[in-house]
Formats: structure tokens, sequence, C-alpha cells
């Protein structure tokens, strides 16, 4: 049996979750498709806080709350460039969502973690209630 790269980095993000090393998000919109899709579920390093340009980052939002906890919402974007003011996150589909076009630079200690993978449509059976 050949074990591909991809395979073998899964695995390794899964065990990761497993032990606590990685949170699991939930995309909710539109606005990172055609990369990520409403409903699918994600996880991220939360001690890559400094993502490089190009890749999917998690950030709190500036001024949305989110309803069910009173924290502020989090949104998944690509990382543009880092500046003194600052992270630029753009959207993939910048039609359905707003960035930082609207919001301007992210201040560093506003991201969250940086994506490692994006899991393939589980189930909510398969892992259980997502971690906020």
């Amino acid at each position: 049996m050949i074990v591909h790269p991809p395979t073998i980095r899964a695995i390794a993000e899964g065990l990761a979750w497993i032990i606590g090393r990685r949170r699991r998000i939930r995309v909710s919109g539109h606005s990172m498709e055609p990369t990520l899709h409403d409903g699918e579920f994600v996880l991220i390093d939360p001690e890559r806080r400094h993502p490089k340009p190009g890749r999917l980052a998690v950030a709190r939002h500036p001024t949305e709350l989110d309803t069910t906890s009173g924290d502020r919402l989090l949104v998944i974007k690509r990382v543009g460039d880092w500046g003194d003011g600052g992270v630029w996150l753009t959207s993939d589909n910048p039609t359905a969502g707003t960035d930082s076009r609207t919001w301007g630079r992210l201040p560093a200690a506003d991201i969250v973690g940086t994506v490692t993978v994006v899991l393939d449509h589980p189930t909510t059976a398969d892992l259980g209630p997502p971690v906020a």
C-alpha cells in the first residue's frame, strides 16, 4: 500500500486535534468559495498566529459579535500581507463578504490561528459538537 503525503498530513492533523493541539471551526457563509464552502469544517493551529501571505487565517472580526457566546465573531480569510498596522485579510469571493477592504488591517493580536486542513464534509455525529 502506498500512503500519499496528503494522507499522512491529514492523519497527523487528526492526531493533533485528538490531543488538543488543533481547534475545529465550522465554515459559515460563502466569502471563501471556492476554497471553503458553507458547512465545511477546518482544523486550525492556534499556535501559528503569524501566517504567511497566501495562507488561510482565523481572526476575530473587528466589530461583529457571535450571537451565541457574545465573543467577537471568528472569520476565516486569506492573508494578504503584514505591515506596520497589522495584517491585511481578503475573501476569496469578495462579493460575498467583508474583509480588510471594509475594516482595514487587523491587529496581529486578532489572529486566532492558521488553517491547517479542510475536513471532507464530516457530519456532526462523526466529530461531536464544534468547539468555539
